[in-house]
């Protein structure tokens, strides 16, 4: 039935249309921000818990971040290290060459000169954000032997919590401004060389008068007669040698910096016999070495043997740790990437179903509006009565 004051049809097509239009909106609004859920009123649960994930990824950056900062600085140190104990291996080998004959030790002292002044730059240079570890003053008041690292982070109550390593910078610093002496060690007794030394003279000179001669009887019995004495001279020498090697022993190292700090070595000389000296990396010298006497460059290949294994470990330790921080970083980059996957699920738009969704609301939106004129047709057709 028709009413002149109620068009029923045309206010079911009216709600309709006005349906049709909010869904229309609705749609319009994921296609363009992407998301199903952008606020707490189209899902309040689903926007709960991927406002607290994406809280939770916030945290999870910041950790990132302070491990990375901490990360520089140990790659930075670790770098370094590797750099020198690599250089190390060279240092050693020119001091060996220096220990032939007929080398000439003033360049090989250059060249080593122009080494120790790389391996100070490489330690200064080895710092990032004010951190240097490798050349330090421990002088000053403020200094720290105890640095702390963000290595990696754990969780409390669902929060990730900041976990620090310290560096002790004291095990592994190349260089320090505040320097201290060491103990003189105790050299090898060179008593017995002096037998040794007059029976090997006599033997040469038996020797030598033997090849000249008419290799007489009496000849003979001079020669075999030195050569004994020689040889039993011999035996005891290399046995008093080896006694009061025995008895020589290395002092007490200074402190300071691994390069800098002063070490308290053995070095053999032309003999056989140890000599102990006092000497440090960062001043090495071999250009006043005689040819006669080796020691004091056998201990510095004794010294550096010592250095390459302290900066070894030093390395070693650091590139563990190095390792450990890159691996909770990583782990951080996973778990942010798994958090965005889970808030995707969420609150995301599908925006096939939603494009698809809109073509079908426009198609209903135009049957909509035509449905609502078809309803107005009624009352146009009750008005045209009154005008007739």
């Amino acid at each position: 039935m028709s009413s002149l004051f109620t068009n029923n049809a045309a206010m079911t097509a009216q709600l309709t249309l006005k349906l049709i239009g909010q869904n229309l909106d609705k749609t319009n609004d994921v296609i363009t921000t992407g998301l199903k859920i952008a606020g707490a009123s189209d899902n309040a649960a689903y926007w709960a818990i991927a406002t607290q994930i994406r809280q939770d990824n916030s945290a999870l950056g910041a950790v990132k971040d302070s491990i990375g900062q901490g990360l520089g600085v140990v790659n930075i140190t670790y770098q370094a290290l590797n750099t020198m104990v690599d250089e190390l291996k060279e240092v050693k080998r020119k001091l060996t060459t220096a220990s032939g004959v007929g080398v000439d030790r003033m360049l090989i002292q250059d060249d080593l000169n122009a080494t120790l002044s790389r391996f100070r730059a490489y330690a200064a240079d080895a710092s990032q954000a004010g951190e240097a570890w490798l050349s330090v003053d421990s002088n000053q008041p403020t200094y720290s032997p105890i640095r702390k690292v963000v290595s990696g982070f754990t969780r409390v109550l669902g929060q990730p919590i900041l976990t620090t390593t310290d560096i002790d910078t004291n095990k592994l610093k190349l260089y320090d401004a505040k320097t201290g002496n060491g103990s003189a060690g105790t050299s090898a007794a060179t008593t017995s060389l002096a037998a040794w030394t007059t029976a090997q003279a006599t033997y040469d000179a038996a020797y030598a008068a033997y090849t000249s001669s008419g290799k007489t009887s009496a000849d003979v019995t001079a020669y075999t007669s030195a050569k004994a004495s020689y040889d039993a001279a011999k035996a005891t020498f290399e046995g008093a040698r080896t006694s009061a090697n025995a008895s020589a022993k290395v002092g007490k190292d200074g402190t300071g910096g691994i390069l800098n700090k002063e070490y308290s070595v053995l070095g053999a000389d032309n003999n056989g016999f140890l000599k102990a000296y006092n000497l440090k990396f960062d001043t090495m010298d071999i250009s006043t070495v005689l040819p006669n006497d080796l020691s004091k460059i056998n201990a510095y290949i004794s010294m550096v043997d010592r250095i390459s294994s302290a900066m070894t470990e030093v390395a070693a330790n650091l590139g563990a740790l190095k390792s450990q921080m890159q691996s909770f970083q990583n782990y951080t980059d996973v778990l942010s990437k798994a958090n965005d996957t889970s808030i995707g699920i969420l609150v995301d738009g599908n925006m096939e179903e939603e494009s698809t969704k809109l073509k079908a609301l426009q198609v209903q939106q135009q049957l909509g509006i035509q449905s609502l004129t078809i309803a107005n047709q009624n009352t146009q057709q009750i008005l045209s009565l009154f005008r007739n």
